[in-house]
């Protein structure tokens, strides 16, 4: 893996960049949900040992060398890769996303009704995700990082370092919906089902290709001719095909997509609810509402919506209790980042105590 990162270095962009060989690979041994537990000091709802793929337990990591370490101290660098990791996964799951569409792209002309639920979802799937990273990323990050080097130009002593710095990162973890486990654990969830989705209908697609292979062949040939003699075979093709489809499990095929579409529909919901509360709050994520339900699909269309908004509009009690749970998650918070931005004089005299001891 050290290889794989130094040769993605070394052939990008980042190849003029004199830190390149500072950068790490480490696996963690908790996912992403656990670990913001372990950050915020919380008793973890469902413990357990933890069977992780690689893709969920990689994260980077960072040599550090002295001065730089008053500032990227470990919980510094344990904040970033919080941001990392969440990042890295979305970008998973969207590439799967967008392979799923490659490989579907020689059975769109079966007549099939499920795999044209299977392809509406999927779209569903992708506009949700696109949309995560771009709000992460271009909405938050990329402005407070700009405003982060705005406020960097007039410091004057380590201090103003380190308060700016722990600023951003706060920030950008609050905004970005990382310091609410609650809200977190819902994204993780519709991420976990597009994931699931992607590998039922990949091996939907292989069962197929196993029982008729040369059909698809014929299908996959023919799908790329353009001369108008190649019309009739594109249609047996395709009719083939349909047929093993439909001999196969037409019936399965619409009850899963169906149980996938009610799961992912929920979870919306779920999330656009999680949401609406921080907007009540003023945490930012007007932006992100309205990105994920642009045309009014999941609010509009559904009854348990409009009576989660009137109730929370009608109840003073219940927006009380949120309140008061949103300032003591920001308390929580603070004393955290109260910890990650040490004074220089402290960081210092830290350091100081450290060379003495090793000496």
């Amino acid at each position: 893996m050290e290889t794989l990162l130094e040769l993605a270095l070394r052939t990008s962009t980042a190849n003029v960049d004199p830190f390149k060989d500072d950068l790490r690979i480490q696996f963690q041994k908790t996912d992403l949900i656990s670990q913001l537990y372990d950050i915020l000091q919380a008793k973890h709802a469902n413990p357990a040992e933890f069977n992780l793929s690689g893709l969920e337990a990689f994260s980077f990591n960072y040599s550090v060398k002295w001065p730089l370490t008053l500032v990227l101290n470990r919980k510094a660098l344990m904040l970033y890769q919080l941001l990392f990791r969440q990042l890295f996964y979305c970008k998973h799951v969207e590439r799967q996303l967008c392979n799923l569409w490659l490989q579907n792209k020689s059975v769109k002309l079966l007549p099939a009704k499920g795999y044209t639920a299977a392809f509406a979802l999927r779209q569903r799937m992708l506009n949700f995700i696109q949309n995560l990273e771009y709000y992460m990323m271009i909405e938050v990050i990329e402005p407070k990082w700009h405003i982060f080097l705005n406020r960097m130009e007039t410091v004057s002593n380590i201090d103003d370092v380190l308060n700016h710095h722990g600023d951003f990162l706060h920030s950008c973890l609050e905004v970005c919906m990382m310091t609410n486990v609650g809200l977190l654990q819902i994204i993780h969830k519709l991420m976990v089902v597009c994931i699931t989705f992607c590998n039922c209908i990949k091996r939907l697609n292989d069962s197929l290709e196993a029982k008729s292979k040369e059909s698809w062949v014929t299908l996959t040939n023919s799908l790329q001719a353009t001369q108008k003699e190649d019309i009739k075979n594109k249609k047996t093709a395709a009719k083939v095909v349909a047929e093993v489809m439909d001999d196969e499990s037409t019936e399965h095929l619409g009850n899963m997509i169906c149980q996938f579409e009610q799961n992912f529909s929920q979870l919306m919901l779920q999330l656009l609810e999680k949401i609406m509360i921080y907007m009540i709050q003023g945490n930012g994520e007007q932006t992100l509402f309205c990105r994920l339900d642009f045309n009014g699909f999941y609010t509009k269309n559904c009854a348990q919506f409009e009576m989660f908004k009137n109730s929370l509009f009608s109840d003073d009690l219940h927006a009380q209790e949120i309140q008061l749970s949103s300032l003591k998650l920001k308390e929580t918070m603070s004393n955290i980042f109260s910890d990650l931005c040490p004074s220089g004089m402290e960081s210092f005299h830290l350091h100081t105590l450290s060379d003495s001891s090793n000496k």
